[in-house]
């Protein structure tokens, strides 16, 4: 299994956002700038953050981007969870981990939901906060 592009730069991108926490929004443009990501892709990884309410964007001069919450209730799964989508390792499982597999013969299904329930674990066992401190 491999995570893509959306993961990494969505994770620096909610990193550098953490460690500017309460000081304000802070520019897209320089964000972009600083962790040598397109502008363009930012904005929509941007976007996605938005919508699970995970940011706020400001407009205007002094606008940007911001967490709606504090770095240390933000958990590192969720930012993966909105980027890359259900976090289900195999097609026959749904984003809670629920096995919907119709073949009596699959010998996967143990493995499937461990290693779904073990990333999830993981991912969630760090915080914005923790990745910054």
């Amino acid at each position: 299994m491999k995570f893509s592009t959306r993961s990494s730069y969505g994770l620096r991108a909610m990193a550098k956002l953490a460690r500017y926490y309460g000081q304000g929004p802070y520019s897209l443009h320089k964000l972009a700038r600083e962790e040598r990501i397109s502008l363009t892709y930012l904005e929509r990884l941007m976007a996605k953050l938005k919508k699970a309410d995970l940011v706020a964007s400001t407009k205007g001069l002094k606008g940007g981007y911001e967490l709606t919450r504090s770095p240390k209730d933000i958990k590192v799964g969720e930012i993966f969870e909105v980027l890359e989508g259900s976090l289900a390792p195999f097609f026959c499982m749904t984003e809670k981990g629920k096995l919907i597999c119709k073949s009596k013969g699959c010998v996967g299904k143990k493995v499937w939901q461990r290693l779904m329930i073990d990333i999830t674990k993981s991912l969630n066992s760090f915080t914005l906060f923790d990745l910054i401190k």
